[in-house]
């Protein structure tokens, strides 16, 4: 009875850790200390954006993303292309003018998705946290935010 209970238990606590290792966390910290859960309970959708601080394209994007950002209707937040930390990561978003979240690691693993090969790279997740589409090369709002609404009119919530 005793070898029964141990081989339930044994087989329960491989059932845990794979559900566990299934559902990866979404939830990062930015540079200021803020969580920032990639999934809205608000319906928002994201726009994650992949910058470098050698990048020109990037550097001319940003205001865009600053207007969309300030807008609240759209989540933004940036990721450093070169995995900086600390106090680079932090001078280099403020070198850029960036007024959106950047967070301190970059969050495709979780995503189950690859870094872009080129920079700009702006990522739309949806309100559930799923990537939807992949855009290349300086945005506008105006085009980030048509994006996202073709996006939601054709249900792609992931």
């Amino acid at each position: 009875m005793r070898i029964k209970k141990d081989i339930e238990f044994s087989f329960l606590a491989v059932v845990l850790s794979f559900l566990v290792g299934c559902s990866q966390s979404l939830d990062f910290t930015d540079t200021q200390g803020n969580s920032v859960d990639l999934r809205s309970d608000d319906n928002q959708w994201l726009v994650l954006n992949f910058w470098a601080e050698w990048c020109g394209p990037c550097r001319d994007e940003v205001p865009e993303l600053n207007a969309l950002s300030d807008d609240g209707k759209v989540r933004v937040v940036g990721v450093d292309y070169d995995d900086s930390q600390g106090e680079q990561l932090i001078s280099k978003a403020e070198a850029l003018g960036i007024r959106f979240p950047v967070l301190q690691e970059s969050p495709l693993i979780a995503l189950k998705a690859s870094p872009p090969q080129v920079l700009p790279a702006t990522y739309i997740l949806s309100p559930e946290g799923k990537i939807v589409e992949k855009l290349i090369g300086p945005q506008t709002r105006e085009v980030l935010e048509a994006t996202i609404q073709q996006l939601s009119k054709a249900g792609a919530n992931g």
